[in-house]
Parts: C-alpha cells; structure tokens; sequence
C-alpha cells in the first residue's frame, strides 16, 4: 500500500512525529491547537485527534486539561553496564565511586523469609515450598526510582551463616559474588534473560511511570558451577534506561584451515 492508502491520521502523525524528533518543536513546548492542525492540513476534527492520540501513546507529547497538547520532555537515558563483572557488586554501587549530576545512587531494601513457588524453584533448582530469602530493593538516582528489583537466594546454602540476609550483617551491601564468597560459594558465571513489556500496576507507583509504559525486565541468575546460587527479577523504565552490553572475544581465533581453502 503507497503512502496515499495510508489513513489521513496516520499521515498526520507521521508529519508531527518528524517535527518532534527534529526538533523542530522543542520539549516542553505546547503542539499547535486542533482547529491550526485542522486548517493546516485539510483535515476534519477527527484525524488530528487521532493523530494526536498515537503520538501521546508513543510518549511523545502529553495532553494537560484545560491547556492543550505539550511536547512531552524525554529523560536522558541512563547507561547501564551489563555484560560484564564489575567489582563493584553492581552498577549502583559502581555508579556511588564516580556520582555525577544527580548524586550518590542509594538503594531501600527490605528481606524477609518465604517459599519458593514452583517458577522459582524452577529457576533456583530446588523443591517447591523450599524456603528462601526474598529481597526487595528500589534503588534510587537523584532520589527518583531508578530500578526495581527482587532477589530469592535459597536458605539452604545461606541460612544460618553470615549471607543469609543480603543487606545486613558483615557482608551487608556487596554484591552476590562476593558475599557468596565469604561463605565458600564461588560464582562462575551470572546469566540474563531481558524482555521489553509493559508495567505493572504494582511497579508503576514504585517505579515513577504511568500505566501502559513500556520496562525492561531481566531476570538474572547467579551460578556457581551448576548450581544456581540467587536470581533476581530486576525491572527499569524503558524510555529511562539503555542496557549497555560488554562481550569478551577470546583471544587467539583464527579461520578454520578449510575456509582459507
């Protein structure tokens, strides 16, 4: 289908779209009026609401009563190392070593004992109803929601040691690989698993958005060999965050003798 068999809204909104991103109507700024879109572009009354109502659900602008349609101003995105160990434990605590505009990143938390349902003995190998150590954190950036995140470790290998409660005792604060550490775990590799959804109605309040935005949701493991020794379900805004990827190449590839054939 040419351009012509598109709907006139769509047209419309490709139009306002461009200015946006060029631009060319700045954050913060108020849209022209329906009845100046109307007249501008030949169009009735019920395009041009339409229009508007794709680009408002794009994040792009954002209707305020009584006032009319704004450019919505986008937050910078922040970039999040992944990909890679950082001695730190994780980036907020990689992050408080170098702050930046918005101050020391800090985190809430709150631990208590619970059973694993069978998704998380699934993913933590272990029976259903087996207890466990659930972790709730909210990690915060210029005191605005940054991250949301739930951690599960099994209490059969932290219960009664100095790990069994991630952010209290001597190993209070470090990041999994080490407090593992401190009692003879060796973690071995951490895997992720990221998708792009909607949020939640019990994450939007927590997390600063509003319903129908889009997060990401990476569920982590941390292994120790075979074993899976914590996971995680970690989620952040989309439009607020860039997951930035580091993938080591082993040294010492070279072509299989066949392909220089």
């Amino acid at each position: 289908m040419g351009e012509l068999g598109r709907p006139a809204y769509l047209r419309l909104a490709d139009v306002l779209r461009s200015r946006i991103l060029s631009g060319e109507h700045q954050p913060g700024a108020r849209m022209p009026s329906i009845a100046d879109l109307c007249r501008q572009h030949g169009l009735s009354e019920q395009p041009v609401r339409q229009a508007l109502r794709v680009l408002n659900s794009e994040g792009l602008t954002e209707g305020r009563p009584g006032s009319g349609t704004y450019v919505r101003r986008r937050p910078a995105p922040a970039r999040i190392p992944r990909g890679r160990y950082d001695a730190a434990g994780s980036p907020f605590a990689g992050a408080g070593r170098d702050p930046g505009p918005g101050g020391v990143p800090h985190w809430t938390h709150d631990s208590q004992k619970t059973w694993a349902t069978g998704a998380l003995a699934l993913r933590l190998r272990i029976a259903e109803g087996d207890p466990i150590m659930q972790t709730q954190y909210v990690f915060l950036a210029a005191d605005r929601p940054a991250q949301l995140s739930t951690s599960w470790e099994p209490l059969a290998l932290t219960g009664g040691t100095v790990a069994a409660r991630p952010e209290y005792g001597p190993l209070a604060g470090l990041g999994v690989v080490e407090r593992m550490a401190g009692i003879g775990l060796t973690v071995t590799r951490v895997t992720e698993d990221v998708t792009a959804r909607p949020v939640l109605e019990a994450e939007s309040g927590p997390l600063g958005v509003a319903l129908g935005s889009t997060v990401l949701s990476i569920e982590r493991t941390h292994w120790a060999g075979g074993l899976p020794v914590e996971t995680a379900d970690i989620v952040l805004a989309a439009e607020r965050s860039r997951l930035v990827y580091e993938i080591g190449v082993p040294a010492g590839i070279t072509p299989e003798s066949d392909v220089l054939r």
